[in-house]
């Protein structure tokens, strides 16, 4: 009889182990989607500012409440063969405010 509650405790504890790592594992998943929504986001960003070209590239602000992201770009000062682009996405985590920078550029 103690030889089966010591089993039943021990299965438990072992139970209670797995649940946790998979909470983990679901945090940890949930979290590498939300980064890599905003690292696509801002390729995408980078992507429609090389397709206006040096001279229609201008910077600019989206909010995008539906996302729960904050798009900033920054169109640097040209030069004659380059045009510096700065993209950053900025979105709430759980463990707190979240920033991802890109930094590009359109040749001219």
């Amino acid at each position: 009889m103690v030889e089966v509650l010591v089993a039943l405790v021990l299965l438990t504890i072992g139970l209670l182990g797995v649940a946790g790592n998979g909470a983990i594992a679901v945090r940890a998943s949930s979290a590498a989607a939300r980064e890599r929504r905003a690292a696509q986001r801002a390729a995408d960003r980078v992507a429609l500012l090389r397709a206006e070209g040096c001279a229609a590239a201008r910077s600019g602000v989206l909010d995008d409440p539906a996302a729960a992201l904050t798009e900033r770009w920054t169109v640097g000062g040209s030069t004659a063969a380059a045009v510096p682009i700065d993209v950053e996405i900025r979105w709430r985590a759980p463990s707190g405010p979240r920033t991802l920078l890109l930094r590009s550029g359109i040749l001219c």
